[in-house]
């Protein structure tokens, strides 16, 4: 929502036959003024109810403000016959970029309507003639909302699936990038310790044992690369519980030398929508396998699931030495970034604090009334 300040006010001065209007006379802009003082006021107040966050942030709340003004304004030029203010722009990137909810927002076009109608119909004298004023005005009003609304709900699904896209697209580029870093490499560095023993064998030297054991050792390892890929691959939650999937997770791929807990609290007793599961579970999931890839010196690895006052929440917490985030070379690092997407996809939020002492990965994830 962007504040009006176009001067499309301007366009408000005079009444339904577009005549100048007297100040302070119906429709006059000293009553439209007030009234719109009055509603903004208002509305603002209901939001900060519902969704304080959103009054909270000067910026959100200035947005709010401007969408409201557009409205009031759009609304009464409809009705006087009058040039409507140049159309709102759509909002829907700027909302999924401060993680403003579609249902944030038709919560407050909701209130919107509530708070604008009757100051209004208070001034249906200087909107529109005839006994179905207020019928008129409560039609126009709505589909002023719902125009600015639509597009930007539209639009807002739209940037996160695009955002989503990327992420996947990044996710199978890494796996590119470990089967040519790691497996490759380790295959390549057996088949030379392969090639020497053969060596051996054919100048009539005795093989080293040692060398070996190391090669099988390399060939071991290169193999768990290869069955840990191809279980991000293919894995997914199914009817397992969240935390089923979790902890099958952890009994396949937790470093021995890893003190690792999975704790669960009420799940069981609520049932995630499948997309909620799977999505939740790859945000999870990678921010455990970050754990086991980059929390140098941990020692612990605390997994926490909770469900409670309909949100779901999932902890990850280590004891390693932590990192600035600031300093992640992202063109080699996408896990992060699915994380935020793959959050947001879901309406909710995935926030890292990798202060000294080790990293925590929270996300909040708000769940649909049916399965609270």
């Amino acid at each position: 929502m962007t504040p009006a300040g176009d001067g499309s006010s301007d366009v408000l001065l005079g009444d339904a036959h577009g005549g100048a209007a007297e100040e302070g006379s119906p429709g006059s802009p000293v009553e439209d003024a007030a009234v719109d003082d009055e509603v903004v006021a208002a509305f603002l107040a209901g939001v900060a109810l519902v969704s304080p966050r959103l009054v909270a942030d000067p910026g959100l709340r200035a947005m709010l403000a401007g969408r409201a003004l557009t409205v009031l304004h759009t609304t009464r030029a409809r009705l006087r016959g009058q040039p409507e203010p140049a159309r709102a722009p759509d909002v829907g990137a700027v909302r999924a970029r401060t993680h403003v909810h579609p249902a944030e927002s038709l919560r407050a076009a909701s209130l919107l309507f509530r708070h604008a109608l009757p100051p209004l119909l208070a001034q249906a004298a200087g909107l529109v003639p005839g006994p179905r004023a207020a019928e008129q005005i409560a039609v126009v009003l709505h589909e002023v909302i719902d125009a600015l609304v639509v597009p930007a709900a539209i639009s807002y699904v739209d940037v996160l699936l695009a955002r989503i896209s990327d992420a996947n697209r990044d996710e199978r580029r890494r796996v590119a990038r470990d089967l040519h870093d790691h497996t490759s490499h380790g295959i390549g560095a057996a088949m030379q310790g392969l090639d020497l023993a053969l060596h051996l064998v054919d100048t009539g030297r005795p093989l080293d044992p040692d060398r070996l054991r190391s090669t099988r050792r390399l060939l071991l390892d290169t193999l768990n690369d290869v069955r840990s890929l191809a279980t991000r691959l293919r894995d997914m939650v199914g009817d397992r519980t969240l935390v089923q999937a979790l902890q099958g997770y952890l009994d396949l791929t937790v470093p021995i030398e890893l003190d690792a807990t999975l704790t669960e609290q009420d799940e069981e007793a609520v049932d995630l929508p499948s997309h909620v599961k799977e999505e939740s579970y790859l945000i999870v999931r990678e921010a455990i396998r970050n754990s086991f890839v980059h929390a140098r010196g941990a020692t612990r690895l605390d997994v926490t699931v909770r469900i409670a006052d309909g949100q779901l929440t999932a902890v990850v917490d280590d004891d390693g030495a932590g990192f600035d985030p600031a300093a992640v070379d992202t063109t080699r690092t996408v896990g992060l970034a699915s994380q935020r997407e793959r959050a947001e996809g879901l309406g909710g939020r995935a926030v890292l604090d990798a202060g000294p002492g080790g990293v925590t990965l929270t996300l909040t994830v708000p769940l649909p009334a049916a399965s609270r």
